[in-house]
């Protein structure tokens, strides 16, 4: 039983006393038990996220969220989750994100990115009502990281000062990112473009790395490569409209712009009966006459 004014004994742990926040202060100091009590609760820290919808394997948190989750972070999930046949998501269990844009979508994975993504195959999701949580435990070192070093150039090093106007070009500058990496070009998915004038300097170059040109079931391919005005194909040196028939070129277009065409045989155009059809041997060319075709000026060569 313990008695007034006995002291402490080292090996009950400071089990005498009821008042914990006593004792702290008088070993540390006055003022030390809240430090504590303050140290502790940010190891509780936590923040919960739900999602909006599921897709390809990743969840998509919709353009409301002030943040997501980013790669390497440590989430568990608020309930158990059957998230596709024999793959279950269990509370408790650590997760690993992956393959986040830190805006709206990540996937998840059950090993972190030091040991190898292990890619969590998530095709359904047995419930809507849950959260993912993520531990936000403050540590010694995330302290340590808001001491400022010491400055040793002071020539030239200087701190950016944090401030609300500075995160806010920040959030600024990520937005306008956002929207206009989808209006220009992209290396990994398809981009289309709503802009009204197209302008450009030098060559254009289209690339076909899995050959989907070479044959008239890859051109018809919506991951066909080349540039389009609506849906058809302008522009491109992969899109030949004229086809070899026997000695003679055929094409099945209703119209077709020339810039200079030389007719070294018969012309023959459907549609219309024939006025006169002379074959001669044409080698030197005295007048040219201008025909206009659709408002556009083409030459006919011409000899007498």
């Amino acid at each position: 039983m313990v008695k007034q004014n006995q002291g402490y004994r080292r090996d009950l742990n400071l089990e005498e006393t009821t008042n914990e926040t006593t004792v702290l202060n008088n070993l540390g100091g006055a003022g030390i038990a809240n430090d504590i009590r303050i140290i502790q609760n940010n190891l509780r820290n936590i923040s919960t996220i739900s999602y909006n919808s599921l897709s390809d394997g990743y969840f998509f948190f919709g353009s409301n969220n002030e943040f997501v989750f980013t790669n390497d972070d440590i989430v568990g999930v608020s309930t158990n989750l059957v998230v596709g046949v024999g793959i279950t998501l269990f509370k408790g269990i650590n997760y690993y994100v992956c393959n986040s844009n830190a805006k709206n979508q990540f996937k998840l994975s059950t090993t972190p990115l030091q040991v190898g993504i292990n890619t969590v195959n998530v095709t359904s999701v047995s419930t809507t009502n849950f959260n993912f949580i993520r531990t936000d435990a403050v540590s010694q070192q995330n302290l340590i990281n808001f001491i400022p070093p010491i400055i040793q150039d002071t020539d030239n090093f200087s701190y950016i000062e944090i401030s609300p106007s500075r995160l806010n070009q920040i959030q600024l500058n990520q937005d306008t990112a956002s929207f206009l990496i989808d209006k220009k070009y992209k290396s990994n998915e398809d981009v289309s473009t709503t802009v009204d004038d197209l302008k450009y300097e030098g060559a254009i170059i289209i690339n076909d790395p899995v050959g989907l040109n070479s044959s008239s079931i890859g051109l018809s391919s919506s991951k066909s490569p080349g540039i389009f005005i609506g849906a058809t194909r302008a522009f491109s040196a992969d899109n030949n409209p004229w086809s070899q028939v026997g000695t003679s070129l055929s094409t099945s277009s209703s119209s077709v712009s020339l810039a200079n065409l030389y007719f070294a045989n018969d012309i023959n155009i459907t549609g219309i009966s024939t006025e006169s059809a002379t074959q001669i041997s044409v080698t030197n060319f005295t007048h040219k006459m201008p025909v206009v075709i659709n408002g556009e000026t083409y030459y006919l060569l011409l000899s007498t």
